[in-house]
């Protein structure tokens, strides 16, 4: 009797996986052109479109990274229209499942008017991600844990998609820095966007593609990120402890002020240009010459070289603050060569704002010092320049006249008459 049941069982799940395997035979599908994407349910130029989308999502990607299309699991996307007894089904879900030889990676997407192709990309590349990361690490045991890319990492790169709207992240990051409310580092890499409601949603968004444009211009920015991503199964629990291990340069010595840095280079970067060496001196000379009122409501006119003077003014620190947001702005826009100078004036200023004065006259004059050589530096390429263009000349001397009309006679001499040369003949002079 036990063995009937057992064989009874058996048989029901043989039937069971053969209709199942039958269905999904029956059900329509398209395959994308790297084979990666299998896309399941719609019509067929519904289906395409997803390949199409997935594809392109994929290349901008694999560009913005710069690495090569090495993908080992396949990504199944099954499109499924709403039905009447799930009426609370996601409309977009992904699952990743263990299958004895390899991870089963698929996307439900759920077909109603409320669907955002944001949102299918979004999860297109959250689905991209988790290939990347577990596409080397062989077979896992039933049960265990996924990693997913950080939710500033997915945010950040959709954001970095062609057609992302970065002129709104621009004017919202820069209305944060206009009124001193930046948020903190780690509370934008410990946030899950998921919980924020859909303003604090969008804000997120932006200072996610700030935090990314800002490591992908680190020093080995894509190549350290690609391993970031890879380490995620064994990372600790700690999320900017994680972070900081990858990025020691940027991160791992003063991250408040790369990331006070990052942002203003995201709200300036769509709206400005940068500047040149004698703009940024210009400006930077006008940022640093502010006026304080005084206990008399008289303002006067002061320098941070003036601090002893002017630190105890009660309008001091609102000012300093303003010019802190000034600078801070200006990294953004100087010039490269000026660019430390204006980094170096902005945290004094922020060290003054807080009252601090150690070492200030030190960092002053060592600003002083780096400033009068690249100005130096600056002279004497312009007056290179200056030099080469004077005697570049623009109109012959006449010293070879003789020579030249010689070697024109020759030439002259050597033209074919045939029909076909004097037409090519006929092109170049109309050609000069």
């Amino acid at each position: 009797m036990p063995g009937v049941r057992k064989a009874a069982v058996v048989l029901a799940i043989v039937l069971c996986l053969t209709t199942a395997s039958t269905r999904s035979e029956l059900i329509p599908r398209s395959v994308s052109s790297s084979r990666q994407f299998i896309v399941y349910g719609g019509d067929l130029a519904l289906r395409g479109a997803i390949c199409d989308l997935a594809e392109r999502t994929k290349s901008n990607l694999l560009h913005l990274l710069q690495i090569r299309d090495d993908w080992k699991i396949s990504l199944v996307v099954r499109l499924e229209y709403p039905q009447a007894n799930f009426p609370d089904a996601a409309p977009a879900q992904f699952d990743v499942s263990q299958l004895g030889y390899g991870l089963k990676l698929q996307l439900n997407f759920l077909l109603t008017r409320d669907l955002d192709p944001r949102e299918i990309q979004r999860e297109l590349l959250r689905a991209i991600f988790v290939e990347m990361i577990y596409r080397d690490r062989g077979n896992l045991p039933a049960g265990s844990v996924y990693v997913a890319p950080p939710d500033w990492f997915l945010e950040g790169a959709v954001e970095l998609q062609p057609g992302a709207d970065s002129d709104e992240s621009a004017r919202l990051l820069q209305s944060m820095l206009d009124a001193n409310k930046l948020t903190p580092l780690e509370d934008v890499v410990r946030q899950d966007g998921t919980r924020l409601d859909p303003p604090a949603r969008r804000l997120y968004h932006a200072y996610s593609e700030a935090l990314l444009r800002l490591l992908l211009g680190a020093s080995g920015g894509r190549r350290k990120l690609v391993q970031y991503l890879e380490d995620l199964p064994s990372a600790p629990n700690d999320p900017m402890a994680d972070l900081i291990v990858h990025f020691p340069e940027t991160l791992g010595r003063s991250p408040g002020k790369w990331w006070a840095l990052g942002v203003a280079s995201l709200a300036a970067s769509d709206r400005y240009e940068v500047l040149n060496a004698p703009e940024t001196a210009s400006l930077l000379d006008r940022l640093l010459h502010f006026r304080i009122a005084d206990t008399d409501d008289k303002k006067q006119q002061y320098s941070l070289g003036d601090y002893s003077r002017f630190l105890r003014l009660p309008a001091a620190h609102r000012v300093l603050d303003q010019l802190s947001r000034q600078l801070l702005l200006l990294c953004a826009r100087a010039h490269p060569s000026y660019r430390p100078i204006v980094q170096e004036d902005y945290e004094i200023a922020q060290l003054l704002a807080r009252g601090k004065t150690r070492d200030v006259a030190e960092r002053l004059a060592r600003v002083a010092s780096d400033r009068r050589l690249v100005e130096r530096q600056t002279r004497e390429i312009d007056d290179y320049l200056n030099w080469y263009e004077a005697t570049q000349l623009k109109t012959m001397s006449g010293a070879f006249r003789q020579v030249l009309k010689a070697d024109a006679g020759e030439k002259s001499a050597q033209r074919r008459r045939d029909p076909i040369s004097v037409y090519l003949d006929s092109l170049e002079m109309e050609m000069q």
